[in-house]
């Protein structure tokens, strides 16, 4: 009994980074096992809990905030929501990963050993990569072999998703992240060598390549520059327009890319999604404070463009943006969440020095810069893996704590 806490959340970690990339239904129950895991850790150690609970810290208080606006939008229209129990129940993602920080913090600094951490981020990277192998041989062959099934689109990679945009902007994030592995690698001596991690982000920045999911890959160049914003503040705009100068050469000079930015042919999709806009735009102006309850926007878009005679009034869809989408289904009261969540976070990220708040940073830039044409906070698959780096940003060791290894 004394070991099931620390054993219940290993599980969940191993869980949760072997199917970020791979399987939902298997990080749905991660959840499960990280939820009993901080049951049982909080029934143990209860006056420990709620002092490493520390909800008024403002990473952890606006993303309460958060949860509260979420369950107080879906009250507020519960009459107009087909399954309103269910939408209140999406909490969990959020509301799991703030409830098990310290249960998390505590394996991570009293009872994960050097050699269960290496395995942890191993496996991601080594799943995630699979995953993205798996989803080019069925681009390229129509099959995909570890799905055993046809290739979820002709044109565009899904790794082992069913979803190309989802992946695409995911691995966004992946990407990012594992860039700045190679960038401060210094930082990680005796856990990987340049020979593992250079193809990871190879075989995974060319998945988003193949995924053809423009605002992931803006959103992975934009925030590039990012890792050297502190370091070289003099420098920063010169290597900003360095990276994005070279960007736009290989975006001229590569047919695939040319046709993905340019064509008139993607002109539609960046049509329909000024339709999403206009449409979030028109719903906020009719509930403002409160919103239409949470991801209860989405069944109302139709009939929204239909009434004020919006583009595609046939086609019905999430915001495809972060903001709009927060803004028409939570109102104000959301989106002063949602904005106090992302700024904290951003925050923390930017004043400290760990090894993840340093890689986090530019993770939090590719956020916003890819939500602003694609709800990647509203897609489950990513969601899991944006509260990982929250949680990971928020229990780790900061380096002017005594630690064995900043990894």
């Amino acid at each position: 009994m004394q070991n099931l806490p620390k054993n219940l959340i290993f599980i969940s970690l191993v869980l949760l980074a072997g199917s970020i990339f791979t399987s939902i239904s298997i990080a749905g129950v991660s959840h499960i096992f990280l939820a009993l895991g901080t049951i049982v850790y909080a029934y143990q150690n209860p006056s420990e809990y709620l002092i490493e609970l520390k909800i008024k810290k403002a990473t952890r208080l606006s993303l309460l905030l958060f949860i509260i606006a979420i369950v107080i939008s879906v009250l507020s229209n519960w009459t107009e929501i087909e399954h309103p129990l269910k939408n209140i129940f999406k909490i969990k993602y959020f509301l799991i990963p703030l409830l098990s920080l310290p249960a998390i913090k505590s394996f991570f600094t009293k009872e994960a050993s050097k050699k269960q951490s290496l395995f942890l981020i191993r496996l991601f990277l080594i799943a995630t990569t699979v995953a993205t192998v798996s989803g080019i041989i069925g681009l390229y062959t129509g099959f995909n072999p570890l799905k055993f099934k046809n290739a979820c689109h002709e044109t565009r990679a899904c790794g082992l998703y069913g979803m190309y945009m989802t992946y695409g902007y995911g691995m966004a994030f992946f990407t990012i992240l594992a860039s700045g592995l190679i960038i401060y690698r210094d930082q990680l001596k005796g856990w990987f060598s340049l020979r593992f991690l250079l193809p990871v982000v190879i075989i995974n920045f060319v998945g988003l390549i193949l995924s053809y999911a423009r605002g992931g890959m803006l959103g992975f160049i934009l925030g590039l520059p990012f890792f050297f914003f502190k370091k070289y503040p003099k420098k920063f705009l010169t290597i900003f327009i360095g990276i994005n100068a070279l960007f736009a050469v290989l975006v001229i000079s590569t047919p695939s890319l040319k046709e993905t930015f340019l064509s008139k042919s993607r002109s539609v999709s960046n049509i329909q999604r000024i339709a999403f806009y206009h449409t979030s735009i028109k719903a906020f102006q009719e509930k403002p404070i409160l919103g239409w309850g949470y991801k209860n926007y989405e069944p109302n878009v139709t009939r929204l463009k239909v009434k004020y005679n919006i583009p595609y009034p046939k086609f019905g869809a999430d915001a495809h943006n972060i903001f709009l989408e927060v803004l028409a289904s939570m109102g104000l009261l959301g989106i002063s969440a949602f904005l106090f969540f992302l700024i904290s976070w951003a925050r923390e990220a930017y004043l400290n020095e760990g090894l993840i708040h340093k890689i986090g940073f530019p993770f939090l830039v590719t956020l916003v810069v890819s939500g602003q044409v694609q709800n990647t906070f509203g897609d489950g698959e990513n969601l899991f893996f944006i509260m990982l780096i929250w949680i990971l940003m928020e229990v780790l060791p900061k380096p002017t704590q005594k630690v064995q290894t900043d990894a």
